[in-house]
């Protein structure tokens, strides 16, 4: 299993902390006054609309460039108007977006959410086949300038290629898994610290008990295992259990889009603090990292999407607060 801190450690003076690999999005955001656990009506109004940036790797990199750090983020988007406000609005976080490849002839990914009056959500994503990133891409120079890769399994071949030069050059390997896809088996055999969302594991290993899926899902990966539960926390694992860590009570619910973005980003933000900072326990370290990232996510939840993310301040006295 990776000593996180050490591995970070040994990286400290290069000139980027993260760099993200996988989805950015355009996310139309409509807040309805229903509950979307029941069955919607024919028609119905919205009293509010946004037009928002999204997709989990980018929000996650703009969320750890509001925390303070110095991110990269490399994806595809269309030769189109909303391709180019995608990437204005992230230069507008300081989040450098150089390596970002422009598809010719193709649309940037879409993505329509519904925000119900509990500050539920539902998606309904959609993307143009065309729109790709090729499997050289990053190049090894721009992984090398960072510290931590933080992929998914949106451009599978890309995240498994840029994965394997990340820990040839040193670099700590973060997954952000959803649903099971092409090579994701091969993307966890390369990762440091794999957090996935609650339904991944039973998805992935064909067990129905959670808990007992998820302890199987660590046993296919040398990363650290991280099970989001959304309001509920969620499962580290920690050799052969799971130790519970509950969330944050929102201080205000209006929107739960990119809480788990922006609680990838606090993890990692957390994670090269400790590093920073001199601290040798990685399971103090983790188990901090992962309250930090809660603190971040329970504050996102304040605005919708991306929009959302908290600054470090805002953080900081939050768990103030909590003492």
């Amino acid at each position: 299993m990776t000593a996180l801190l050490a591995t970070l450690t040994k990286t400290a003076g290069r000139p980027f902390d993260l760099l993200g690999v996988g989805e950015c999005s355009v996310d139309l955001v409509y807040r309805v006054a229903l509950r979307l656990d029941e069955p919607l009506p024919d028609k119905t109004s919205a009293h509010a609309h946004e037009v928002l940036g999204g997709g989990q790797i980018a929000t996650a990199c703009a969320a750890a460039a509001r925390l303070g750090r110095r991110v990269r983020f490399v994806g595809a988007v269309g030769m189109d108007g909303a391709g180019q406000a995608l990437l204005s609005e992230l230069a507008a976080d300081r989040v450098d977006t150089s390596g970002v490849r422009r598809c010719l002839g193709t649309q940037t990914r879409t993505a329509l959410i519904l925000c119900g009056a509990s500050g539920e959500r539902s998606v309904i994503e959609w993307r143009d086949q065309n729109l790709r990133l090729p499997v050289d891409h990053p190049p090894p120079e721009l992984i090398e300038s960072c510290r931590v890769l933080h992929a998914d399994l949106c451009f599978p071949d890309s995240s498994v290629a840029a994965a394997a030069q990340a820990r040839a050059k040193g670099l700590l390997v973060s997954l952000d898994l959803d649903r099971p896809g092409p090579l994701a088996p091969e993307l966890m055999a390369l990762s440091d610290l794999c957090v996935v969302s609650a339904h991944f594991p039973s998805l992935l290993t064909g067990i129905s008990d959670p808990e007992k899926a998820a302890l199987s899902l660590a046993d296919r990966t040398p990363g650290r295992v991280i099970v989001t539960q959304g309001e509920h926390g969620c499962w580290l694992v920690v050799g052969s259990s799971l130790h519970r860590v509950p969330a944050f009570d929102p201080p205000r619910l209006v929107d739960t889009t990119a809480c788990g973005d922006t609680f990838h980003a606090g993890l990692i933000v957390g994670l090269l603090d400790a590093a920073d900072a001199g601290v040798l326990d990685d399971e103090a370290a983790l188990l901090s990292a992962v309250h930090f990232a809660s603190a971040a996510a329970a504050l996102k939840c304040g605005d919708l999407g991306r929009r959302g993310c908290p600054k470090r301040s805002a953080v900081d006295s939050f768990l103030r607060s909590y003492g």
